[in-house]
């Protein structure tokens, strides 16, 4: 039979014990009486639920734990196990009268009559339900002074004498780290010889690293008989002993008066325990001694600061009172322990994340983030906001970020791309798995495919496999993707419940990670329903967090140093003492620098060093004398020296708890306990003894979920620096074939690559480092973590070449090459063009395919690309693919790097070397039969043929681009080619073609939610409206595109819309509000590389300066105009602003500063240059043509060619009108007006044409100038 059978059927055995019958069950497990078989000792057999598989491994370490107490006011464990997955432990079967009885017996009560109320056991955010209270235990005052009883019944040395001896058991229990939590009669059981036994430990739970870093972890829920609940239990707070001497009162209150302080049901009896003051036992009874009355009510008291300290300080004050102690003595004292201390020395930081809690919860979320040394007690801190949160109906999720090396020091590789948020992702998952595909749906719908790649748990919920696979999209628009669907699900989980989100540690963050973080801050938290607090340390900032921390959207605090009344103050939670030493308190802030988990380890030490000690009164002792204070002083080092304040407690483990400790430094801060047990290699039991041994010293602590992790970071650190160097590299390898064994069916998950590539690494085993490496960085990438991307894989190309050094082996040249090549994408990610390039020309290079060096080599490699092309093209059979698979994949590869490097040279302004690598990618992909990996390039192809007048084949090329002839469909690479293919067409002045193709991408790109490229076909068909006179469109347009690139922080297209804007308020007349757009843009400009907006921008300027009159203004951006002009030739039709701008300029000067009869000004070379720059341009793009004939007819002018100056003129008026530009042709018209004699019909005419064009324009500022000639005209005789 099954564990679960045997255990409806309550036969059978289980481990060595036969099953008698069941003696009772609860929500925790069964209890039977059973039978060891070969002793014949009888035990009482218990079963514990587990409600999760991770679980079991945490129960089998509390039932150890259980099972090493030796005291006789302790039951004891026989033996433990697991049968079937379902845990079990024997107790010894102990004979005797439960407290409950007795307390009946005692007041004389029909036994069982209150059972059902008061043990019931609650376990739930949800308020308890019970049957109608037992008439004795309704609440009611105490009776009138001639109707009480005696108190105890007239035994009051009896039960003060049970009580005492309650009290050494709980001594002791709290000495090893164990909290009952459940203390009520009926888990004591009197022997006959009087000793009161505690047993029951269901909701037991081990409280070993409440001296260390706080762990993010908010209950929210009470657990416990709430009878007997303490008020932070109810609370769902944290827990200690004190929580037990609650209990102790409320039983030591119902054996003096014959009733529990706060008697009957539901959420009545919780309210009292939260709010009423229990009544002295001596308005209840008579004969209470003082000290009692006192005794009692200080263990009743509602904070657990300030209730009664200890166990054994019950005891003392009993003893005083003729209490006797246990009839046998247990083998040993209990150990001396620390509280955690209350919240101290932050209460103003703490008020203030309550405010931003309760503005969140009214839509007005943000991002709080908090620095502080390591230990200053950051996670405590927002800890405790998350408590408060959780109270107020917050959905509350926690987490932190960690590193990957194993040692505090060196450098820090971080670990999965946004591994920040997998636990909001993995709560998300919980709810959907929870609710439903219907809430699935609500919160993820398509989304939940995309944050699969983040968290694989989202592939697997309801109704996530109907989706289809997300399309697509270039690297940028991929991880903006991620950022809108992350921002669009946290909207989705918050939109019921407020959202707090608690990111401990972000100094170990990714880079992806933060890029989410910003991009939450920029926009979605100011008016959501979400509050983001996170904390990082001061002494590792890091460039990434420095910029999110000067974001405009984050608010930062630091916590400073703890100051001696807080240390004071500390020292006595601490301790659970009124009054500390001042002497020993002003010692610790200035040994502790005022830093709380300083503070903490030396208060241990001082305990380990008997520098402070508990006398035989239970009273805290600072060992007096000058050697005492030497020692004092010796045993407590300063902060610097933590290495060796900690060492002193890590070098009293056993040897089987210091290799369990090396094992779990090497895995990491938070660890799988199944990976430690199968890395550590211990037996079952070894592993548990091992595993107690390092919880009882404040080391490990329980994480739940089948997880342990250290007390703080630094005993991590400080643990895996202790380990020699030649000890580390088996230790790392034995991680790393636990991690790979962990799941044999799954496969390594993409969170493990980088993990198992450190491990591998540190145990020097080059293979399995190259091969992880590679794997995390490939995937970051996929998942547009281009920062770890570059890491990752730097490191392999740096071992490359170290192995290659010291060994004279190194990887094959395409493995190299691939690495190089992954580099590159990883740079052009980032924005960094220049190391793009670099990678891939090393990649090529490995391919064996190295570029040219000097210009005339990349004439003449354009030149032999060209030809293969044509030949391609005219004859596709000839250049078929190539058979041979290992030569297709290296031709593949060359082509994806030549892509990268085609891209790159265009982003650098290098015509040449873009088109020569464009054609090679071109080239190779098709001779890899992979020409859809280069479909984007075949557009650019298109737009160079194009512009060459070979109009056919830049149409094949256009169809290539949108996929025509593929077998692969790629619709991002579709939209693409339809954008360039527009602005092909601009560039011709054929605006009704581009903006067909515009609108043709936005319908694809809108679909595949790419807003990057959405906002650059908006910028073409915003280009259409302009050069057609619809400039309010075109500001509408740009205006929208600017206000969408500043939510996504993209700088060019923000800085392309701002001054396009300002150039339709120009065209307008609109100069006061055209001139902050351009100074704005300007200001973005600064510092960066972008030369077509820098040409652009200046020209606009130099033309607003010009209409000012403020002529040095106006030149100074000329000048900077040409100077940039001369540096690259002609790239895109908008540059004619520039150049146009720049000419205005220097003509307006040349005909400011012309005096008759002297030689003409040294400005008019200036004026010839930007014209002739401005028809070169025009020649390429044929837009325009209109505007450099009009300006080179003003240098006609000026130059006194005036027949040829008019013809300019006409000519340009005439190219506007068939290229359908409105606004360059009344310009034209203006020019002949104003050189036309006054008076004369060609004055009348030209003028008419401009006015009527610049009314219909709407150009108000050209129309008032063209107005006030006509005015002087009509002046004429």
């Amino acid at each position: 039979m099954s564990a679960a059978e045997l255990r409806a059927a309550e036969q059978g055995s289980i481990g060595p014990y036969r099953l008698l019958g069941k003696l009772s069950s609860g929500g925790m497990g069964v209890v039977y009486r059973a039978r060891h078989e070969e002793t014949g000792e009888l035990a009482a057999l218990k079963t514990v639920r587990v409600p999760e598989a991770p679980m079991l491994r945490g129960i089998r370490r509390e039932i150890h734990a259980l099972r090493r107490i030796q005291h006789p006011g302790v039951v004891r464990v026989l033996a433990e196990g697991v049968q079937e997955g379902l845990p079990w432990y024997a107790m010894e079967f102990i004979e005797g009268l439960t407290l409950r009885r007795y307390i009946d017996e005692l007041w004389k009560r029909t036994p069982g009559t209150t059972t059902e109320i008061i043990t019931q056991v609650v376990s739930t955010s949800e308020p308890p339900k019970g049957a109608a209270p037992d008439i004795s235990f309704r609440a009611f005052g105490p009776p009138p002074e001639e109707q009480r009883r005696d108190a105890a019944m007239l035994r009051l040395d009896e039960v003060l004498t049970l009580a005492r001896r309650l009290c050494s058991s709980l001594a002791f229990l709290h000495g090893e780290g164990i909290v009952h939590r459940d203390l009520k009669p009926e888990n004591v059981v009197i022997r006959p010889d009087g000793t009161p036994v505690l047993v029951d430990f269901g909701l037991a739970s081990l409280v070993g690293g409440n001296l260390g870093r706080e762990s993010l972890e908010v209950s929210g829920s009470m657990e416990g008989s709430y009878v007997y609940m303490a008020p932070e239990q109810i609370k769902g707070g944290l827990v200690d002993a004190r929580a037990d001497l609650y209990s102790l009162g409320c039983i030591l209150h119902e054996l003096m008066v014959g009733q529990p302080p706060y008697p009957g049901s539901g959420w009545e009896v919780l309210r009292r325990h939260l709010q009423d003051k229990p009544f002295p036992l001596s308005r209840w009874v008579r004969g209470v001694p003082p000290d009692v009355d006192t005794l009692v009510l200080r263990m009743l008291a509602k904070v657990p600061r300030e209730r009664i300290g200890y166990a054994a300080d019950v005891g003392v004050v009993l003893a005083g009172l003729g209490a006797e102690d246990l009839p046998r003595a247990p083998s040993r004292t209990p150990r001396p322990y620390l509280y955690r201390p209350e919240f101290v020395g932050r209460e103003q930081l703490l008020a203030e994340l309550n405010t931003r809690l309760e503005r969140s919860r009214e839509g007005q979320g943000g991002c709080l983030l908090i620095g502080g040394e390591s230990g200053a007690g950051k996670t405590r801190l927002v800890m405790e906001c998350a408590v408060a949160a959780s109270r107020h109906a917050f959905h509350v999720v926690t987490g932190g970020c960690l590193p990957l090396s194993g040692g505090g020091s060196g450098e820090q590789m971080h670990g999965e791309p946004l591994h920040a948020f997998k636990p909001l992702l993995q709560a998300i998952a919980d709810e959907c798995r929870q609710l439903g595909q219907e809430e699935t749906d609500r919160l993820l719908g398509e989304r939940g495919r995309v944050l699969a790649l983040y968290e694989p748990a989202l592939a697997d919920l309801p109704g996530q496999d109907a989706w289809p696979e997300p399309p697509r999209l270039p690297p940028q628009a991929a991880r903006e993707r991620v950022m809108r669907c992350l921002a669009e699900t946290l909207a989705a989980f918050s939109a019921k419940d407020a959202v707090l989100l608690v990111m401990d540690d972000l100094q170990w963050a990714d880079e992806l990670s933060l890029g989410v973080l910003d991009f939450l801050q920029a926009g979605f938290l100011r008016e959501s329903h979400v509050l983001v607090v996170g904390t990082y340390r001061t002494e590792e900032l890091d460039s990434a967090l420095r910029l999110l921390l000067a974001s405009p959207g984050v608010t930062h605090r630091a916590l400073g140093q703890l100051d001696e009344p807080m240390v004071a103050r500390m020292v006595e939670d601490m301790l659970a003492m009124s009054s500390p030493p001042a002497s020993f308190v002003r010692f610790l802030t200035t040994r502790s620098a005022g830093n709380p988990f300083f503070v903490a380890e030396y208060l241990r030490t001082a305990i380990d060093e008997r520098l402070l000690f508990r006398d035989i009164f239970g009273t805290w002792q600072v060992a007096a004398g000058d050697d005492a204070m030497e020692r004092l002083h010796e045993a407590l080092p300063l902060p610097g020296a933590l290495h060796d304040l900690v060492g002193r407690r890590l070098d009293g483990l056993g040897p089987q708890a210091r290799g369990l400790l090396e094992m779990a430094a090497v895995l990491g801060r938070e660890l799988d306990a199944d990976v430690l047990a199968a890395a550590a290699g211990l037996e079952d039991l070894q592993e548990l003894e091992a595993l107690e041994e390092l919880r009882a010293r404040h080391v490990l602590e329980d994480a739940g979920g089948g997880r342990l992790r250290f007390v703080h970071d630094k005993l991590r650190e400080i643990a895996y620096e202790s380990i020699l160097p030649d000890r580390r590299r088996p230790l790392h390898r034995a991680a790393a074939l636990a991690l790979e064994a962990n799941d044999v069916w799954g496969g390594v998950p993409p969170a493990l690559y980088p993990v198992l590539a450190h491990h591998w690494e540190q145990a020097q085993d080059d293979v399995w480092t190259f091969e992880y490496l590679e794997k995390a960085g490939a995937h970051a990438l996929k998942a547009g973590s281009n920062v770890e991307a570059s890491g990752y894989l730097r490191r392999a190309l740096e071992l490359d070449v170290q192995r290659g050094r010291d060994t004279g082996v190194r990887v094959d040249a395409a493995r190299r090459a691939r690495w190089e090549r992954l580099l590159g994408e990883a740079m052009h990610g980032l924005s960094e063009f220049e190391a793009c390039i670099s990678h891939c020309l090393r990649a090529m290079e490995d391919l064996g395919r190295p570029l040219p060096v000097t210009d005339g080599g990349w004439g003449r490699f354009l030149l032999a690309q060209t030809v293969r092309q044509v030949m391609h093209l005219v004859l596709p059979r000839r250049w078929v693919t190539e058979k041979d698979r290992q030569t297709r994949e290296l031709l593949a590869a060359s082509a994806l790097a030549a892509t990268r490097l085609a891209e790159c040279y265009y982003w650098r302004y290098d015509p040449l070397r873009m088109m020569a690598t464009a054609l090679l990618a071109a080239n190779l992909a098709e001779r890899a039969g992979r020409d859809s990996s280069v479909l984007r390039l075949y557009g650019q192809l298109g737009s160079i043929a194009g512009l060459g007048r070979l109009n056919r084949v830049a149409r094949a090329y256009f169809r290539r681009a949108q996929g025509e002839g593929q077998l692969v469909e790629d619709p991002s690479a579709t939209s693409f080619g339809l954008i360039v293919e527009s602005m092909f067409h601009a560039s011709f002045a054929r605006w009704t073609l581009s903006a067909s193709k515009s609108s043709e991408a936005q319908e694809v790109l809108l679909r595949l939610g790419d807003k990057g490229e959405l906002e650059l076909s908006e910028v073409l068909l915003g280009h259409v409206d302009y050069y057609t006179g619809r400039f309010e469109a075109a500001l509408t347009r740009f205006a929208n595109v600017c206000e969408s690139a500043r939510k996504r922080g993209h700088f060019q297209h923000e800085v392309w819309s701002t001054y396009t804007m300002a150039r339709s308020l120009l065209a307008l007349g609109r100069l006061d509000e055209a001139m902050p757009l351009l100074r704005e843009a300007d200001g973005l400009l600064k510092g960066k590389h972008d030369p077509l907006s820098h040409i652009i921008n200046g020209g606009l300027l130099g033309m607003a300066y010009l209409e000012r009159e403020e002529w040095e203004l106006a030149r100074e951006e000329a000048d900077k105009v040409m100077a940039v002009a001369r540096q690259y030739p002609p790239m895109l039709f908008t540059e004619s602003h520039g150049y146009e701008g720049a000419a205005r300029v220097y003509l307006a000067l040349w005909e400011r500063e012309r005096v008759s009869g002297q030689p003409t000004p040294h400005v008019a070379e200036e004026a010839r240059r930007a014209c002739a720059r401005l028809s070169s341009l025009a020649t390429r793009f044929p837009l325009a043509r209109a505007v450099a004939l009009r300006c080179s007819g003003k240098m006609y002018w000026l130059a006194g060619q005036k027949w040829r100056a008019r013809s300019a003129w006409k000519r340009s008026a005439k190219l506007a009108r068939e290229m359908g530009m409105p606004y360059d042709e009344a310009q034209a018209w203006f020019e002949l007006a104003r050189a036309a004699a006054p008076g004369s019909p060609e004055r009348e005419l030209s003028l008419r044409q401009a006015m009527e064009g610049f009314t219909r324009l709407g150009c108000a500022g050209l129309l008032r100038e063209a107005e006030a000639l006509q005015a002087r005209q009509s002046l004429l005789p």
